[in-house]
């Protein structure tokens, strides 16, 4: 078994996407609380629960029952969701310069199309595809300015 997570439309028992849609009652829960440079809330509460990662006190639920978070994310692929789209490719070849500028997140937007996935009427396996994609980006985009931001203080920008 794998612990990375690739294509989103990918139903291998493989993959550990399973992590992932277990994710939260709600649509909404693989993405809540991301911002352009943090992670999600049930991210961090996981990553808190296991004593490693990236920290953030604000997380304060309770960590019992925190599940497990796959250890890679497939950057090869390509991710679309609410205007949002990750693609290796996409990213500029100078992203990492002390004048960069981070990649656009809209959080709002994200969260308004998950409410709607909800009560979309998709069969669940499309709402399960959505739902994945929305967590790839709601990572990726985010772990990316991070790093931006942490080049520019290696860089003394």
């Amino acid at each position: 078994s794998s612990y990375m997570v690739s294509d989103p439309r990918t139903m291998s028992p493989t993959e550990s996407w399973v992590w992932i849609d277990e994710y939260g009652e709600s649509a909404q829960s693989v993405c809540e609380g991301a911002r352009i440079n943090r992670l999600p809330d049930e991210t961090l509460r996981r990553l808190k629960n296991y004593g490693y990662g990236y920290q953030d006190d604000a997380i304060t639920t309770n960590m019992a029952g925190a599940g497990p978070l796959p250890t890679t994310l497939h950057y090869c692929q390509r991710y679309d969701f609410a205007n949002h789209t990750f693609a290796k490719r996409k990213i500029r070849h100078d992203f990492f310069r002390c004048d960069g500028t981070p990649m656009d997140f809209d959080a709002d937007a994200i969260m308004r199309e998950l409410d709607l996935l909800d009560v979309s009427g998709l069969p669940g396996s499309q709402k399960k595809v959505q739902r994945r994609m929305a967590y790839m980006i709601c990572h990726l985009i985010p772990l990316i300015n991070l790093a931006l931001e942490e080049y520019k203080v290696d860089m003394n920008c």
